[in-house]
C-alpha cells in the first residue's frame, strides 16, 4: 500500500475513535513512518523495527504543568512497515491493527505505563478468548 493510502487508514481510524476521548485530546498529531528510526528502537531496547508497530513521543496528559502550552505537539507514530508486516503474517485486518496500535499509544498520553497497557492488553485478549 502507498504511503497516502496508509495515511488515510490512519485518519479514517482517529475520525472513529469516541469524541469522549477525543475532546482530551490537546496538542496531538498523529503521524506516519516507514520504520521505526534506530534512536527509537535504542530508547525502547528494541533491536528489530518489526517488533515496533507504533510509538508515543511527547509529555503524558497527567506530567503536564500549567506552563506546558505553546510547545511543539506531541506525536503518535504509526510504523507502516512493521503494521503491514504483522498484518501479513496474522492475516489480522489493517483497520483493526491500526486501530489498536493507535489506541494503545493514545494510553500512553493519557498516562498509562507500557506494564499497565501489558496487563489490559492481557485482560483483553483473555476476554476475546472467552467470546
Amino acid at each position: 500500500m502507498n504511503r497516502r493510502d496508509f495515511e488515510i487508514e490512519v485518519e479514517r481510524v482517529v475520525e472513529s475513535i469516541p469524541a469522549e476521548f477525543m475532546s482530551r485530546v490537546e496538542n496531538l498529531s498523529f503521524q506516519v513512518e516507514q520504520w521505526a528510526d534506530v534512536e527509537i528502537l535504542e530508547e525502547l531496547g528494541f533491536e528489530d523495527p518489526l517488533e515496533l508497530l507504533g510509538y508515543y513521543r511527547g509529555w503524558p496528559l497527567p506530567e503536564r504543568s500549567h506552563d506546558y502550552g505553546g510547545c511543539l505537539p506531541d506525536v503518535i507514530l504509526i510504523f507502516q512497515g512493521a503494521v503491514e508486516e504483522y498484518v501479513r503474517q496474522t492475516g489480522e485486518p489493517l483497520r483493526k491493527v491500526i486501530g489498536e496500535t493507535i489506541i494503545h499509544e493514545l494510553a500512553h498520553y493519557f498516562g498509562f505505563s507500557e506494564e499497565q497497557m501489558d496487563f489490559i492488553e492481557d485482560l483483553w485478549a483473555a476476554g476475546k478468548a472467552d467470546s
